[in-house]
């Protein structure tokens, strides 16, 4: 694993440091224990593990993505932890 640290920078929000450090918007949530919105300044830590990455595009849904990869729903919902649902530019472990 790759220990990065980021120092949120002023307009930075959860979604555009999870594109800037590569990661899935969940991981960099659960690894600083957010519960509020960033604010510049605040020191973000995110362990990033070795594997592949997708960004999810338009139209695309769990059933679409698991297909794409040819793998179960439930082992990108078990990478990914509870996301309630898909949106462009989630960038999630497969």
């Amino acid at each position: 694993m790759k220990k990065i640290f980021y120092r949120a920078e002023e307009g930075d929000g959860v979604l555009s440091v999870a594109q800037k450090l590569d990661v899935p918007v969940t991981k960099l949530i659960n690894d600083n224990r957010l519960t509020r919105e960033i604010e510049a300044g605040d020191l973000l830590y995110v362990e990033k593990e070795e594997g592949f990455y997708y960004t999810v595009k338009p139209w695309d849904t769990m059933e679409s993505v698991a297909a794409k990869f040819k793998v179960q729903e439930r082992v990108i919902w078990e990478k990914n932890g509870e996301i309630p649902y898909l949106f462009y530019g989630l960038k999630i472990k497969i």
